[in-house]
């Protein structure tokens, strides 16, 4: 049985005062998580309130004052409110924002002596303890904003007038061979921002729905959930307002159906949301699918200006030729069920925010009215749809389109039962007959709505005299059952229009999605109490990956071709795209992004077949066109999975056909003694997990010795799980305060991550941080100095001088340069 908000609180409370706060933190959350479900304010005010004291002590103040907010916005107890002041002024004075830490401690002393129940003696010492706060607010410069202001003017990005999202320095031309393409007007120095976008539409991957914000696409730490659903979870109360006024008010009751149609279809819904916030006008929306003008280049403005908007969103190229039939099979079934099920709301006239909020009361007022969703009948949930239907039948037209958000999110349970749940992407051959099902329900409640309209058309008042009226009344009749048909034959053509649109989205997402992307720990180690310094020191070495969040569309980053030797790197601050050059960029020279496949890490012929098959073109860059590839070397073979050949110790692709020979030395093989070798290896590797998550760190360096062993015999030098050992080892012996040691087995793995990512990733960027780390904290000032430095030029490339990485480590190098 699960527990309640207040018991998984009394829990966090338990791990609370033995100064687990990680653990408090976990068990806070799930209080919040249970007290939203249950809709009790109070049990809701007091998990926030709680969980802003956890956050506290783990300093991270700003999420503090966050939770704080939200817990007085919920109700939190009068008698109480001192400890939430005294606790926001707290965090407002570590922040640097001493005026208005003073207001929140004066409000601290007005709430004691108005609201609190306390003893006089418990009184006076609190009433004390914030005068000393207070005076020590007196006694400090207001120097944060003004540290923060100067620190924003480093990074200056200047918006061309011409291309949204893009610098000054950046101008859109066509030609017949590259299409639309950014080329520099001037000389671009490395590591200024090119591009600068946030996405017109971005969905979250199922993966991560419950360890990043829905909005912003960043970790969650003290996450805030959807009153209503629960399912969507935010980092922060504007994240959660942001989601509401874009989409989430419309999808709330339809997550399951979401998830079931895929990420593609969710996105593309989500553009047209987009769309229509954007335009206003249905019409004027679906009129955005004409071809553009000759005139112009495809996207842009009638004055020629690139506004990244829908228009633009529209121009970007479906390329319907290569899709194969049970892919547009496939868009066909999703663009039907999602004209079905948000048609009205797409289509419809704006109406005011008020009408969001009534729906939701009527779909909570409707909820007895649910399709039973066990029965096998489609004639059984067309009826009961319908019945809905006439109940509101005499409701206005808002009402009537609240009650159809309500049929909606019955007709999820169709799918529900269909899929079983599934949270991934549906295929055509697996689903087709659960969205023919759905549809067709929907088809009987139009039909329904139809008849409906066209006997309110030609109804005649029994109580009428035929006699006198029967010329008139036939004639206006026959009028009125013809604007009837005319009402339902628009409406079938908008959603056709509709449908259209959708599945024009859909083949557009193939090509033209990007995937959003962080560098995050790989292991947590959630059995150190932050106050253990050896839980601390381990942190130091955190095995990181570059991982996929999201998929999103970026208008404006989607007019760069495709280089294998490219010019500019991104990256992603949430859901913010930032496109930095990464060396000079001469006036004149087309700006260059990767896609993916790289020629330092493929050869030309899996780069080209990559490309081709993905993007549908064939790759002609410089590095493709030289075709440069030595088939004999090492370079040639993706290393970052690659075995060691015995003989001449280059890399080798193990094929799994027995015996194979080296493609350098010519050496015979045995690729099954390779691959029994590599699971010992691995099978050792988790016994040093298990060490390493009880803190036995000698015991994990016993285990990771005979792994490493076999590991170097087995695997090619720059193998990843190469890196992950060496990496797993340097985090043991930092936790054993041996940093010399932990430093050689750091500076291996920097090595290796430099061949798999390449030397200006950020993926290096990291590891060489946690290398000064080490470094610093054994006094070996000269080389913390030049890791520092490499260091900070790669944050500065691709984060900018602003980010706090680079604060930190600009930290550490003036306190060394004082040494």
């Amino acid at each position: 049985m699960s527990k309640t908000a207040p018991e998984w609180r009394q829990m966090g409370n338990v791990f609370f005062k033995q100064r687990y706060y990680s653990k408090a933190l976990d068990c806070y959350t799930e209080s919040v998580l249970m007290a939203s479900r249950t809709s009790s304010m109070e049990d809701l005010s007091l998990a926030y309130a709680n969980r802003s004291a956890a956050m506290f002590y783990l300093n991270e103040f700003k999420i503090c004052l966050q939770d704080i907010e939200m817990a007085l916005d919920h109700g939190y107890p009068n008698d109480m409110l001192y400890k939430l002041y005294q606790r926001k002024g707290l965090c407002l004075m570590s922040l640097d924002l001493v005026q208005d830490a003073v207001l929140a401690l004066q409000d601290a002393m007005d709430a004691i002596k108005e609201h609190s129940a306390l003893s006089q003696q418990k009184r006076s010492c609190l009433e004390k303890e914030l005068q000393k706060h207070l005076q020590s607010c007196k006694q400090r410069n207001l120097v944060g904003s003004d540290k923060e202001n100067s620190m924003k003017n480093k990074d200056q990005f200047v918006e061309s007038e011409l291309i949204a999202n893009a610098s000054q320095g950046v101008c859109l031309k066509y030609d017949e061979t590259k299409g639309r393409h950014l080329v520099a007007k001037s000389d671009i120095s490395a590591g200024s921002v090119v591009i600068q976008e946030l996405p017109y539409a971005s969905v979250l991957l199922p993966d991560h729905n419950q360890s990043h914000c829905h909005f912003c696409h960043r970790r969650l730490v003290a996450p805030i959930p959807c009153a209503k659903c629960v399912w969507a979870l935010y980092c922060s109360k504007p994240c959660l307002q942001s989601a509401r006024e874009e989409h989430h008010l419309i999808e709330c009751p339809h997550r399951k159906l979401l998830l079931q149609l895929g990420t593609f279809a969710w996105l593309s819904l989500r553009l047209l949301l987009h769309a229509k916030k954007e335009k206003t006008d249905s019409e004027t929306m679906m009129c955005e699918l004409k071809e553009p003008s000759e005139l112009r280049v495809a996207g842009c403005e009638p004055d020629g200006s690139y506004k990244a908007g829908y228009n633009a969103v529209c121009s970007l190229m479906p390329h319907t030729s290569n899709h194969t039939q049970q892919e547009l099979d496939s868009y066909q079934q999703k663009a039907e069920c999602l004209a079905r099920c948000f048609g009205h709301h797409l289509l419809s006239q704006d109406v005011k925010s008020s009408k969001e909020m009534l729906a939701q009361d009527i779909n909570s007022k409707l909820s007895n009215l649910a399709v039973d969703s066990q029965t096998d009948s489609h004639t059984d949930n067309a009826k009961a749809i319908d019945s809905v239907y006439s109940k509101v039948a005499a409701c206005d037209e808002t009402t009537q389109d609240s009650a159809i958000d309500s049929v909606n999110s019955k007709c999820d349970a169709t799918c529900d039962e269909a899929t079983q749940d599934s949270a991934t992407d549906i295929t055509v051959d697996s689903q087709k007959e659960s969205f023919s099902d759905l549809n067709k329900a929907f088809d009987s409640v139009d039909r329904q709505i139809s008849i409906r309209s066209l006997n309110e058309a030609t109804h005649i008042d029994k109580d009428t005299d035929h006699s006198t009226l029967a010329a008139e009344s036939q004639n206006e009749n026959q009028a009125n059952s013809d604007k009837a048909f005319d009402s339902i034959d628009q409406k079938n053509s908008k959603t056709s229009k509709l449908i259209d649109t959708f599945i024009l989205h859909m083949k557009q997402m193939k090509c033209n999605a990007h995937a959003i992307t962080a560098v995050e720990p790989v292991q947590q180690d959630n059995n150190v109490s932050c106050d253990n310094s050896r839980g601390r020191l381990s942190e130091m070495v955190m095995t990181t990956e570059q991982v996929r969040l999201a998929t999103a569309v970026y208008p404006t980053a989607s007019l760069m071709n495709h280089s294998c030797v490219p010019n500019v790197i991104a990256s992603f601050h949430g859901r913010r795209l930032l496109v930095r050059a990464i060396r000079t960029i001469k006036a004149g020279e087309e700006i260059l992004h990767c896609y993916g496949p790289h020629a330092k890490h493929m050869d030309t012929a899996a780069r080209r077949q990559a490309l081709q098959e993905q993007y549908f073109f064939t790759c002609n860059c410089t590095a493709c066109e030289s075709n440069t590839d030595d088939s004999t070397s090492d370079e040639a073979c993706d290393w970052s999975k690659a075995y060691r050949c015995p003989s001449c110790e280059g890399a080798i692709e193990v094929l799994g056909i027995g015996h194979q020979k080296c493609g350098k030395c010519g050496e015979d093989i045995n690729d099954q003694v390779l691959k029994q070798q590599e699971v010992k290896a691995t099978r050792l590797f988790s016994q040093a997990l298990e060490f390493l998550h009880g803190s036995d760190f000698e015991g994990c360096i016993s285990a990771l010795r005979p792994c490493y062993e076999i590991r170097t015999k087995v695997l090619y030098k720059y193998h990843k799980d190469m890196a992950e050992t060496q990496d797993c080892m340097a985090r043991c012996y930092a936790s054993l305060g041996k940093f010399s040691e932990a430093g050689d087995h750091l500076a291996s793995s920097v090595v290796i991550i430099e061949k798999i990512f390449g030397e200006e990733s950020i993926e290096v960027a990291h590891e060489l941080h946690k290398l000064a780390q080490i470094y610093f904290n054994g006094k070996e000032v000269e080389k913390a100095r030049d890791v520092i430095d490499k260091a900070l030029g790669l944050f500065t490339l691709h984060y900018g001088s602003t980010h706090e990485l680079v604060e930190e480590l600009s930290q550490m190098k003036h306190y060394l340069m004082e040494l």
